[in-house]
């Protein structure tokens, strides 16, 4: 699999920051080259939290003059 489909990979599982760092040398076969990759993927609560704190809250409506009975 080449380099930059693993780090696509990586991605759709929620990683961010993703690199290939370098190659390794070693070689398993004659088509396989040993990689390092690097990535970062935050715990599910620091991920609601930061979300959390990133959404504002909604601001109240204005208050519309109350109907009386007779009135226009």
């Amino acid at each position: 699999m080449p380099g930059k489909d693993f780090l696509a990979l990586m991605l759709k599982a929620g990683f961010h920051r993703v690199a290939l760092v370098r190659y390794t040398g070693f070689k398993s076969s004659p088509y396989t080259e040993g990689a390092l990759f690097y990535g970062e993927k935050l715990a599910a609560g620091q991920a609601r939290d930061d979300l959390a704190s990133q959404t504002e809250p909604a601001p109240t409506p204005p208050k519309e003059a109350a109907c009386e009975p007779g009135g226009t």
